[in-house]
């Protein structure tokens, strides 16, 4: 298993690498959301099952609360690359870390093909709120 020592610049540097990845996955996250709320086409495969020609307004509202939320997650990350989580920030990347795991298997598990390709940023974001929340656990 890869042992880090937190203190070291390439750790620090993994990490960097890390956030970077799972910004631009809650990107493509809040864009693939706000398209759902729109209701545009590319998102219909994508999103819910791939099960919705035209997606019910119930869902349309959900998702963009989550859109809100990834724009939330965006700037927790870049307000947290460099600035280290205190008390109660590492429990909370240590439930998104628990949540975008959770995600990656429902995406994975998904009728929907073109949906499955969504748990490769779940994962990436899921890990990123994992490895943020160990290396200030550490501190």
């Amino acid at each position: 298993i890869y042992q880090c020592d937190w203190s070291s610049d390439v750790c620090s540097s993994d990490l960097q690498i890390f956030i970077f990845l799972a910004q631009l996955s809650l990107l493509y996250n809040a864009a693939l959301l706000l398209s759902v709320t729109l209701n545009l086409d590319w998102a219909k495969p994508r999103a819910a099952g791939g099960q919705f020609e035209t997606f019910p307004l119930s869902i349309r509202v959900i998702y963009f609360g989550m859109f809100i939320g990834m724009i939330f997650l965006l700037l927790f990350l870049r307000r947290h690359r460099d600035t280290p989580l205190q008390g109660p920030e590492i429990r909370l990347a240590r439930i998104l870390a628990l949540v975008f795991a959770a995600s990656t298997i429902v995406q994975l598990i998904s009728r929907s093909p073109q949906e499955q390709t969504n748990g490769i940023p779940a994962l990436l974001i899921a890990a990123t709120f994992f490895l943020l929340s160990k290396r200030d656990s550490r501190k």
